[in-house]
């Protein structure tokens, strides 16, 4: 008999891990298809501020593909981030490492990390994003890990995935805006 309850408890647990997995991979989807959406609205914003300072890169771009360059830089840089973010360990040794040698190290590190933080929450609006997105990453990155996959594994799916969702938020944008982001902005 002691058994059967056993495995219950275990098909229990599995049944959860895998509800748990199916709502950190829809949150996970919809923050990225969402970010790909906001970023495409500004995406029409920037175009407008490179041309108007007759940067050089616009004349030797089309303005498509300047928009579309513009969208996949700031997926890539939000990606990247995100991922570097999401490894607090990898983090914090790469940060405090050879900071923490002295007293006076320590000290230094420990005011500039403050006044940081202090910045980061004054102007929260800017880094809430950032932040959704690391928390995202890093609650789909454990449910992966619990699977046992390898960590190359993980940042594959995590960066597939998240460039799909991010570009299916650019393209909602582009399907239901009809593509005329910048006429706002040139007029």
């Amino acid at each position: 008999m002691p058994r059967k309850n056993n495995s219950l408890e275990k098909d229990d647990y599995n049944s959860w891990l895998n509800s748990n997995l199916l709502v950190s991979l829809s949150l996970f989807l919809c923050t990225y298809t969402v970010l790909g959406w906001a970023i495409a609205s500004t995406a029409g914003f920037w175009l407008f501020l490179l041309e108007q300072q007759n940067i050089s890169l616009t004349f030797l771009i089309e303005q498509d593909s300047l928009l579309f360059i513009i969208k996949i830089v700031a997926l890539f840089v939000i990606i990247t981030i995100s991922l570097f973010l999401s490894t607090p360990v990898a983090l914090i040794t790469f940060v405090f490492e050879e900071s923490i040698n002295s007293d006076i190290k320590a000290f230094i590190a420990i005011l500039f990390w403050s006044v940081l933080l202090v910045f980061i929450f004054c102007s929260f609006e800017y880094f809430a994003d950032l932040l959704v997105v690391t928390a995202v990453n890093i609650l789909f990155r454990l449910d992966l890990q619990k699977l046992k996959y390898p960590r190359w594994v993980v940042r594959l799916i995590i960066f597939t995935l998240a460039f799909l969702s991010f570009m299916s938020g650019v393209y909602l944008f582009d399907h239901f805006n009809s593509g005329n982001i910048t006429d706002s902005y040139l007029n």
